[in-house]
Protein backbone atom coordinates (compact mmCIF):
# COMPACT_ATOMS: atom_id res chain seq x y z
CA UNK A 1 0.00 0.00 0.00
CA UNK A 2 2.66 2.49 0.97
CA UNK A 3 4.71 1.63 -2.52
CA UNK A 4 1.48 2.35 -4.28
CA UNK A 5 0.88 5.78 -2.91
CA UNK A 6 4.72 6.49 -3.74
CA UNK A 7 4.02 5.56 -7.04
CA UNK A 8 1.67 7.90 -7.22
CA UNK A 9 2.94 10.86 -5.25
CA UNK A 10 5.89 10.26 -8.01
CA UNK A 11 3.45 10.19 -11.29
CA UNK A 12 1.81 12.94 -10.03
CA UNK A 13 4.52 15.97 -8.41
CA UNK A 14 7.65 14.26 -10.50
CA UNK A 15 9.97 13.73 -7.66
CA UNK A 16 13.55 12.67 -8.83
CA UNK A 17 13.36 15.02 -11.90
CA UNK A 18 15.00 18.40 -12.28
CA UNK A 19 13.32 21.23 -12.77
CA UNK A 20 14.12 23.39 -16.14
CA UNK A 21 12.94 25.62 -17.87
CA UNK A 22 12.22 25.27 -21.30
CA UNK A 23 15.26 25.78 -24.11
CA UNK A 24 15.32 29.37 -25.57
CA UNK A 25 16.90 28.95 -28.63
CA UNK A 26 17.12 32.76 -28.45
CA UNK A 27 19.50 32.25 -25.78
CA UNK A 28 21.72 30.01 -27.07
CA UNK A 29 24.02 29.62 -30.32
CA UNK A 30 23.12 27.57 -33.47
CA UNK A 31 25.51 25.28 -34.91
CA UNK A 32 25.44 23.90 -37.88
CA UNK A 33 27.24 21.17 -40.22
CA UNK A 34 29.80 22.20 -42.24
CA UNK A 35 28.72 19.69 -44.73
CA UNK A 36 25.59 20.44 -47.42
CA UNK A 37 22.08 18.48 -47.10
CA UNK A 38 21.68 17.58 -50.64
CA UNK A 39 19.16 14.97 -49.74
CA UNK A 40 20.44 12.08 -51.30
CA UNK A 41 21.93 11.28 -47.93
CA UNK A 42 22.70 12.35 -44.05
CA UNK A 43 26.07 13.40 -44.10
CA UNK A 44 27.39 13.77 -40.15
CA UNK A 45 30.08 16.59 -39.29
CA UNK A 46 31.91 15.68 -35.93
CA UNK A 47 32.62 17.72 -33.41
CA UNK A 48 35.45 17.66 -30.82
CA UNK A 49 34.64 19.40 -27.78
CA UNK A 50 36.43 20.31 -24.63
CA UNK A 51 34.99 22.05 -21.70
CA UNK A 52 36.02 23.89 -18.49
CA UNK A 53 34.37 25.03 -15.83
CA UNK A 54 35.52 27.78 -13.24
CA UNK A 55 35.62 26.83 -9.51
CA UNK A 56 32.71 28.05 -7.61
CA UNK A 57 29.50 29.31 -8.62
CA UNK A 58 26.65 27.28 -8.72
CA UNK A 59 26.59 23.81 -10.81
CA UNK A 60 26.78 25.02 -14.50
CA UNK A 61 25.71 22.93 -17.57
CA UNK A 62 26.44 23.32 -21.27
CA UNK A 63 24.05 21.52 -23.26
CA UNK A 64 23.47 20.99 -27.55
CA UNK A 65 19.97 19.90 -28.03
CA UNK A 66 18.45 19.04 -31.69
CA UNK A 67 15.05 20.12 -32.52
CA UNK A 68 12.73 16.99 -33.68
CA UNK A 69 9.37 16.33 -34.73
CA UNK A 70 8.16 12.74 -33.58
CA UNK A 71 6.27 10.92 -36.15
CA UNK A 72 3.38 8.82 -36.05
CA UNK A 73 4.80 5.50 -34.58
CA UNK A 74 1.46 2.76 -35.27
CA UNK A 75 -0.59 4.13 -38.14
CA UNK A 76 -4.16 2.34 -38.26
CA UNK A 77 -6.61 2.94 -40.70
CA UNK A 78 -8.50 5.17 -38.19
CA UNK A 79 -6.26 6.62 -36.22
CA UNK A 80 -2.36 7.51 -34.85
CA UNK A 81 -1.72 5.85 -32.22
CA UNK A 82 1.45 7.75 -31.27
CA UNK A 83 0.56 11.43 -31.56
CA UNK A 84 3.42 13.87 -33.06
CA UNK A 85 5.58 15.71 -30.78
CA UNK A 86 7.84 18.73 -31.19
CA UNK A 87 10.46 19.29 -29.01
CA UNK A 88 14.51 19.88 -28.45
CA UNK A 89 16.00 16.74 -27.54
CA UNK A 90 18.86 16.41 -25.67
CA UNK A 91 22.09 15.35 -27.59
CA UNK A 92 25.28 16.14 -25.39
CA UNK A 93 25.97 17.64 -22.06
CA UNK A 94 28.58 18.89 -19.60
CA UNK A 95 28.49 19.53 -16.15
CA UNK A 96 30.35 21.66 -13.51
CA UNK A 97 30.42 19.04 -11.30
CA UNK A 98 32.50 16.76 -13.83
CA UNK A 99 36.52 17.37 -14.32
CA UNK A 100 36.76 18.73 -17.69
CA UNK A 101 35.32 16.98 -20.50
CA UNK A 102 36.52 16.20 -24.09
CA UNK A 103 33.68 14.62 -26.44
CA UNK A 104 33.34 13.64 -29.82
CA UNK A 105 29.45 14.84 -30.90
CA UNK A 106 27.94 14.04 -33.96
CA UNK A 107 25.95 16.52 -35.98
CA UNK A 108 23.91 15.66 -38.49
CA UNK A 109 23.63 18.04 -41.85
CA UNK A 110 20.10 17.15 -42.69
CA UNK A 111 16.67 16.94 -40.32
CA UNK A 112 16.21 13.20 -41.67
CA UNK A 113 17.77 11.18 -44.30
CA UNK A 114 16.07 11.88 -48.21
CA UNK A 115 15.45 15.71 -46.87
CA UNK A 116 17.07 18.68 -47.78
CA UNK A 117 16.00 20.69 -45.16
CA UNK A 118 19.08 21.04 -42.46
CA UNK A 119 19.53 20.02 -38.87
CA UNK A 120 18.58 22.30 -35.94
CA UNK A 121 21.13 22.67 -33.23
CA UNK A 122 21.64 24.67 -30.29
CA UNK A 123 24.21 25.32 -27.78
CA UNK A 124 22.77 26.53 -24.45
CA UNK A 125 24.13 27.31 -21.19
CA UNK A 126 22.49 26.40 -17.91
CA UNK A 127 22.98 27.17 -14.04
CA UNK A 128 21.49 25.78 -11.22
CA UNK A 129 20.03 28.31 -8.57
CA UNK A 130 18.28 25.61 -6.63
CA UNK A 131 19.73 22.97 -4.09
CA UNK A 132 21.17 19.53 -4.86
CA UNK A 133 18.03 18.19 -3.20
CA UNK A 134 15.77 20.80 -5.40
CA UNK A 135 17.37 21.70 -8.31
CA UNK A 136 16.16 24.66 -10.17
CA UNK A 137 17.98 25.19 -13.04
CA UNK A 138 18.14 28.40 -15.17
CA UNK A 139 18.96 28.88 -19.20
CA UNK A 140 21.91 31.65 -19.30
CA UNK A 141 22.71 34.01 -22.46
CA UNK A 142 25.96 31.98 -24.27
CA UNK A 143 28.15 34.06 -26.23
CA UNK A 144 31.31 33.14 -29.14
CA UNK A 145 34.17 34.95 -28.24
CA UNK A 146 36.52 33.57 -30.58
CA UNK A 147 35.82 31.78 -33.87
CA UNK A 148 39.24 30.31 -34.75
CA UNK A 149 38.65 27.74 -32.64
CA UNK A 150 35.68 28.03 -31.92
CA UNK A 151 35.16 29.33 -28.42
CA UNK A 152 31.60 29.60 -26.57
CA UNK A 153 31.29 31.04 -22.61
CA UNK A 154 28.64 31.92 -20.07
CA UNK A 155 28.59 33.33 -16.40
CA UNK A 156 25.90 32.66 -13.88
CA UNK A 157 24.66 34.83 -11.79
CA UNK A 158 26.94 34.18 -8.71
CA UNK A 159 30.16 34.86 -10.95
CA UNK A 160 31.05 31.55 -12.36
CA UNK A 161 32.29 30.63 -15.50
CA UNK A 162 31.80 28.03 -18.09
CA UNK A 163 34.03 27.29 -21.23
CA UNK A 164 33.40 25.16 -24.59
CA UNK A 165 36.10 25.09 -27.44
CA UNK A 166 34.84 23.21 -31.13
CA UNK A 167 37.69 22.22 -33.05
CA UNK A 168 35.81 20.40 -36.51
Amino acid sequence: MVSVIAALLFLIFGFGHPSREPLDPAQGVQLHSRLPCNGDSAPEDLLRIQTTFSAGGAAREFLINRYEVDKCAVETMLQCWHKERIAWRRVWSAESSTPPAKALVPIGSCYEWGRTDPAQYVLSGWYNQGTEAKPNWQQVPVKQVSSQPETYEFTDPMGGSAHLEITR
